[in-house]
């Protein structure tokens, strides 16, 4: 997963202005407490952050792999 595509599935997952209050916002515990963009700026690769995320946020197993299933098919 790029850091594009990770911002795509934030904005897709959550609605708009939440994700990146989410992102901004929510501890992870997988990732040491950071959050999503605390861990990002600290090179977590974005898909690490993502799963971490969703796991975090209760979202589908599915979502874990939003940014390969068309708007479409969900």
């Amino acid at each position: 997963m790029k850091h594009t595509e990770f911002w795509s599935c934030v904005e897709r997952a959550f609605a708009p202005g939440l994700g990146e209050s989410i992102v901004q916002d929510v501890a992870l515990p997988q990732l040491e407490l950071q959050t999503a963009q605390e861990a990002l700026d600290h090179h977590v690769p974005p898909q690490l952050v993502w799963n971490a995320l969703c796991e975090e946020m209760d979202l589908p197993e599915r979502y874990k792999f939003l940014h390969k299933i068309s708007p479409k098919d969900l």
